[in-house]
């Protein structure tokens, strides 16, 4: 048996998530020589952190289009990892893999299909990371609501809600290479700085000191094209307020 540091879902919380009461690190064994039958063991390399992991931590009772996590088993996210043993055809030893996976140092994958397990194809050997962020559901999310929804045009306009965020950072940022201009909103000065200075957004403000709606006026005089949404209220409002003819919203996890 092989030591496996596990992070364990404990109990539900009522606010923020409190490591070592509502998740914990455990050590739990695994036998790394106990194949699945068409399955796999892996040894996870990364493993991505998302906003809808808060909401499946919740009664069991109440249904969402997450399932709820039960407590004393492992949190269950997307994961980076590498084939260790394989009883499928499909993978072999030493094949880097994307699957849907406890996040622990070790896993074992019974069906391969059900955790959407994939061969990560990476011909320019990036680091492997990108592929729980802008190659991952993030990206996938960004890119293809963007496109699908948004429908950018060079020279139109788009706000982004919650630009600091995994999804918001990326939309803002294909958008500004499709050539819009890009306004964000992000909740601290510090992701102001990081939206403005480090990912090249035109502009924006930390809506805890500006309202959604005061802040447009100021920095879309002549309205927006597109709304990105990834948190309603306020802001939904002041968006639709400012909103051009044939303008488009996108909404994201709601």
């Amino acid at each position: 048996m092989t030591a496996n540091k596990t992070l364990v879902y404990k109990k539900i919380p009522k606010g923020f998530p409190v490591a070592g009461e509502h998740v914990v690190v455990e050590t739990r064994d695994i036998d790394l020589d106990d194949v699945p039958k068409g399955g796999l063991v892996v040894q996870v390399q990364y493993a991505s952190f998302d906003p809808y992991l808060r909401p499946r931590m919740r009664d069991p009772s109440i249904k969402s289009y997450a399932p709820a996590f039960q407590p004393g088993e492992p949190i269950v996210n997307d994961t980076v990892a590498k084939v260790l043993k394989s009883d499928s055809p499909e993978f072999k030893q030493g094949d880097i893999v994307k699957c849907q996976g406890p996040i622990a140092e070790y896993a074992s994958i019974a069906d391969p299909k059900a955790h959407r397990v994939l061969k990560v194809q990476n011909p320019h050997n990036l680091d492997l990371a990108v592929f729980t962020g802008a190659l991952g559901m993030p990206g996938l999310t960004a890119w293809s609501s963007l496109y699908k929804i948004g429908k950018p045009k060079k020279g139109e306009t788009i706000f982004v809600s919650s630009a600091a965020g995994a999804v918001g950072q990326l939309v803002g940022q294909i958008a500004l290479k499709e050539g819009l201009t890009v306004i964000g909103s992000v909740g601290s000065d510090e992701k102001l700085d990081f939206i403005t200075k480090e990912l090249g957004f035109d502009a924006g403000f930390n809506y805890k000191k500006e309202s959604p709606e005061e802040a447009l006026k100021r920095l879309a005089p002549k309205g927006i094209d597109i709304y990105y949404d990834n948190v309603g209220a306020e802001h939904l409002d002041a968006a639709l307020n400012h909103l051009n003819v044939f303008g488009r919203v996108v909404c994201c996890g709601m």
